[in-house]
């Protein structure tokens, strides 16, 4: 099985990470701004009013105490959710790895079992189907044919009129030229003969009539020649 190749995350946790303190940033900016307005509001109320500096003094001390907080609050928050956003992108991360995964050896093992198969049996199953059917149609021709040459067998040659069995052709089918009788066949022309002989995959003689006939008597299992009378 192949080793497995690590899937690319979508976000990496840093970038994640600093997305998200912006945004933070952007969110807790406003406390920064309002406290620097309130220090600078009471800075000019002390100059235009030095009666109640003191007053002045002791509110701008408290919005520095406050702002200090603030600042140790925001940089606690930053702390948390940065912490936060790497657990789920960890999480994130963890859930899409073993996705992959899981798909991976779904794949590797699928692959493995093919591989196994085709070992096992190197034909396939359509093969096989088709292989069986010829080899089916070939043993009921063949068994066809033994039946019809064991008939054919018994004709005699003053059995003109006798009908000859049809031996078929390897594919299972019936030459169109084949004779119905002994009469049919010896009537043929030269041409018909070789047609003949041609169609049941045998041997032929380009010019002998006879010996084109004789060839496909004894193809079909009748038990003796022709011979030319002189």
């Amino acid at each position: 099985m192949s080793h497995l190749a690590t899937p690319r995350p979508r976000q990496t946790t840093e970038t994640a990470t600093k997305n998200v303190i912006e945004e933070i940033k952007l969110s807790l900016s406003a406390v920064g701004t309002t406290f620097e307005t309130l220090n600078e509001k009471s800075a000019g109320l002390a100059a235009c009013v030095p009666d109640v500096l003191p007053e002045i003094q002791s509110l701008r001390k408290q919005i520095r105490e406050e702002h200090k907080k603030s600042q140790q609050e925001i940089q606690q928050f930053k702390r948390e959710a940065r912490d936060e956003v790497k657990e789920r992108i960890a999480a994130n991360l963890k859930e899409d790895l073993l996705e992959f995964i899981r798909k991976e050896i779904t794949t590797q093992v699928e692959s493995e079992v093919n591989v196994q198969l085709q070992q096992l049996f190197p034909i396939s199953l359509k093969q096989q189907s088709v292989n069986n059917k010829a080899q089916l149609r070939e043993a009921k021709t063949s068994l066809s044919n033994s039946a019809a040459r064991k008939k054919n067998a018994q004709l005699r040659i003053n059995d003109l009129d006798e009908p000859m069995m049809p031996v078929l052709k390897a594919d299972g089918t019936r030459s169109t030229l084949f004779p119905a009788d002994l009469r049919a066949l010896l009537d043929y022309g030269v041409e018909d003969v070789r047609g003949l002989v041609r169609d049941l995959g045998l041997s032929e003689d380009a010019q002998n009539k006879l010996v084109n006939i004789n060839t496909f008597l004894g193809h079909v299992g009748v038990m003796f020649e022709l011979v030319v009378c002189r």
